[in-house]
C-alpha cells in the first residue's frame, strides 16, 4: 500500500501571499543566515529516490483527505439527477449549491478550488525538483525508478487540473516553482488548460509501467494515464461535431482494449522539434551512452507495452478469481475489499483503517461513506431508481428502506428512500471505530474505458464497432441473470442514446453524473425536467450558458485585484 507523508496546508492565493510575504520579511534574520546543520534544505531534500517518493506520497495524500472527498461527491453526484440529499434547503450552502442558487463565496465552491490546488502544488514540488536527485548508478532500474515517480506526479497533476477545468473552465496554471514575483497568475483559457493536462498525461503514458508488484498497487499506471487521457479528450469534444479529439479517443481505445500498436512518438505527438535525446533525458529514460546491450534503446517508433491483457469486464479480483464465488453479488463486490484492484479497476484511491480510534485525516480512513445502517447523506426514490434502471438487473443493487444487504444487514434509512450498495461496507469490513473506514474508492474503471471507446467510435462514423463495444458491457451484465438482451443497431443518435443510457446505469452513484451531463450538453434539459418533478424545484434554477461552469471563488478574484477574472454570468 502507498505510505503517506502528512503535510497539511491550504494553498489558496491568499495563503500563498501571506506565507511568501512572511518569508520575505524574515529573510534578513541573522538566524536564517546561519548554515543549517544536519537538516534537509530545499537543495538537499529531493536528492535521493527515497525523498522523492516521500514527496510523491504527499501528492497521493490529497486524494485521501476528507475535504477532497467531501467536495467530490457534492459536485459529481449530489448536483445531478440520480439522487436527493438530506440537505437541500436554501438555509445552507450545500442546499444553495444543489439548487443552483449559490453565490461566488459558497464554501464548497471555494473548497473544491483550494484542495485541488493543494494537489497541484504538491505535484509541482516533485516535478520541479526531479532533476535534483543524485544517481549512484546509471543502471536501467535506477532511471526507471525516478521515471516512475516523475510519471505519477505528472498523472496526479493532470488529474487535479482536470477536476478544476471541468468545474471552472480555464484556470491559472501555477508555476512549478512559486515565488513572490509569480504569485498572481491570470487564468489560462479552457483550451490552454486542457492542452497542459494532455501534455502531462501523454508523458505519463510513456513513463509509467503497465503494472506494479502487489505491494505497490494503488499507484498510477500506464492504463490509468491512458484512461484519463481518453476522458480528457472526451470532455473537450462535442457530441455530433467531428473532432480530432474523437479520432484520438478511438485510437487510444483500440490500443487499450484491442491491443492495437501505439508508439511513443504517436502518444507524444513527436514532431522532431525537440531533439530526441534531449526528450529522452527530460523524461528520464536511460541515456544512450549508458544503455547496455540487454536493454532496449527507446525511439519514437518504439511500441508501447500492451495494457489490454491487464483489465477485464469480468467480475474478478486482483488474482483473476471470480468475486463472491461468481454469484449475483459478484457485481457489487467490485466496490468492497474483495474487489480492491480487481480486473475492472484501473485507478483507485487507497485508504487504510487505523484501528486506533482516530478518524478523519489523522488516519486517512475513507471519508466517502453515504450508507450506514440508519443514516445516509444522499438517496434515491422509487421514481428516480426506475428512471435510471428501468427493468435492468442492476436495479437489484439499490435497496429500499428496511431492505437487506448481501450479508444480511437491514438498512433503516427512512420510508421511501433507496441507496446504492456501491456505498455499503460489508460487515466483515466494518471499521472498529466510526469514521475510520479502509474501503478504497474506485475512480477509473475499465467499463468506463470501453464505454468511452464506444462513444468515440460512434462519433467517428464507426457505428457497428461502437455497438460491438457497447454490447461487450451489456453482455457482461447479462451474466448476472442469464439475460440475452443486447443493444440494437440504428442511427448515430440511436446508438448515442443507448450509450448514454448504459453510462447512466453502469456508472450510477460513482460521483460522475453531473459532469457527464454537462460535457454531453444536456445538463439544462435534464435538470429542468428533474426540477419540474421536485417539490422544491431542484434543478429548475440551472441557467444554460452559465451554470455549466462554477464561479471562480470570490476571495481569489479579490486578492488578485481582478487579475483572475470571473466567469460570465456571476
Amino acid at each position: 500500500m502507498i505510505m503517506i507523508t502528512k503535510r497539511y496546508f491550504r494553498l489558496s492565493l491568499s495563503t500563498l501571499l501571506f506565507s511568501l510575504s512572511m518569508l520575505l520579511i524574515t529573510s534578513c534574520s541573522d538566524f536564517l543566515d546561519k548554515d543549517i546543520q544536519g537538516n534537509a534544505t530545499d537543495e538537499t531534500y529531493y536528492d535521493t529516490p527515497y525523498k522523492l517518493q516521500s514527496a510523491l506520497d504527499a501528492v497521493y495524500d490529497v486524494l485521501q483527505r476528507d475535504d477532497y472527498n467531501n467536495q467530490e461527491w457534492r459536485f459529481g453526484e449530489a448536483m445531478g439527477d440520480n439522487v436527493l440529499g438530506v440537505d437541500e434547503g436554501l438555509g445552507s450552502e450545500m442546499g444553495q449549491l444543489v439548487m443552483f442558487r449559490f453565490n461566488t463565496s459558497n464554501v464548497w465552491i471555494r473548497q473544491r478550488w483550494e484542495v485541488n490546488y493543494i494537489g497541484v502544488h504538491r505535484a509541482n514540488q516533485v516535478i520541479a525538483n526531479i532533476n535534483r536527485v543524485q544517481m549512484s548508478t546509471h543502471s536501467y532500474d535506477a532511471y526507471q525508478q525516478i521515471q516512475r515517480i516523475y510519471g505519477q506526479a505528472k498523472f496526479l497533476r493532470a488529474f487535479f487540473y482536470f477536476n478544476l477545468v471541468k468545474t471552472y473552465g480555464g484556470v491559472p496554471i501555477r508555476p512549478e516553482t512559486e515565488t513572490v514575483d509569480n504569485l498572481v497568475i491570470p487564468r489560462s483559457t479552457e483550451e490552454e488548460t486542457y492542452a497542459y493536462i494532455e501534455k502531462d498525461l501523454r508523458e505519463a503514458m510513456v513513463m509509467l509501467p503497465v503494472s506494479y508488484a502487489y505491494g505497490e498497487v494503488g499507484k498510477a499506471t500506464k492504463g490509468a494515464a491512458t484512461a484519463l487521457l481518453m476522458k480528457v479528450l472526451m470532455y473537450q469534444a462535442k457530441p455530433g461535431v467531428p473532432s480530432s479529439k474523437w479520432e484520438e479517443m478511438a485510437q487510444l481505445g483500440r490500443y487499450f482494449i484491442d491491443g492495437a500498436p501505439l508508439t511513443i512518438g504517436q502518444v507524444l505527438k513527436y514532431d522532431g522539434q525537440e531533439d530526441w535525446e534531449s526528450l529522452r533525458q527530460r523524461l528520464w529514460f536511460q541515456p544512450q551512452q549508458y544503455t547496455a546491450s540487454d536493454y532496449q534503446y527507446e525511439t519514437a517508433q518504439t511500441r508501447l507495452f500492451d495494457v489490454n491483457n491487464i483489465y477485464s469486464l469480468n467480475y474478478r479480483d486482483y488474482f483473476g478469481d471470480p468475486l463472491h464465488n461468481g454469484d449475483k453479488w459478484a457485481y457489487v463486490y467490485q466496490w468492497y475489499s474483495d474487489g480492491e484492484f480487481c480486473k475492472g479497476s484501473v485507478f483507485e484511491v487507497v485508504f487504510k483503517e487505523s484501528a486506533d480510534g482516530s478518524n478523519g485525516d489523522v488516519n486517512e480512513g475513507a471519508g466517502i461513506e453515504h450508507f450506514d445502517v440508519g443514516t445516509t447523506q444522499m438517496y434515491g426514490t422509487s421514481g428516480i431508481v426506475n428512471d435510471i434502471f428501468g427493468d435492468d438487473v442492476r436495479k437489484d443493487y439499490v435497496i429500499h428502506h428496511q431492505g437487506n444487504t448481501p450479508d444480511g444487514e437491514m438498512w433503516q434509512g427512512g420510508e421511501g428512500r433507496f441507496v446504492s450498495l456501491k456505498w455499503y461496507t460489508p460487515k466483515k469490513d466494518k471499521p472498529q471505530n466510526a469514521g475510520d473506514n479502509g474501503r478504497n474508492r474506485r475512480v477509473l474503471r475499465y467499463v468506463d474505458v470501453v464505454l468511452m471507446q464506444a462513444e468515440a467510435l460512434n462519433e467517428t462514423g464507426n457505428r457497428e464497432e461502437a455497438l460491438e463495444k457497447l454490447n461487450l458491457c451489456k453482455a457482461q451484465v447479462n451474466t448476472i441473470n442469464g439475460s440475452t438482451r443486447l443493444y440494437q443497431p440504428g442511427s448515430y443518435g440511436y446508438i448515442r442514446d443507448q450509450i448514454y443510457s448504459e453510462r447512466r446505469m453502469e456508472l450510477a452513484y460513482e460521483w460522475d453524473r453531473y459532469f457527464d451531463l454537462v460535457r454531453q450538453g444536456r445538463a439544462a434539459e435534464v435538470l429542468h425536467t428533474f426540477g419540474r418533478s421536485r417539490p422544491n424545484s431542484r434543478g429548475l434554477y440551472f441557467i444554460a450558458g452559465v451554470h455549466e461552469r462554477m464561479p471562480i471563488p470570490q476571495n481569489e478574484i479579490d486578492i488578485s485585484n481582478g487579475v483572475v477574472e470571473q466567469n460570465p454570468g456571476y
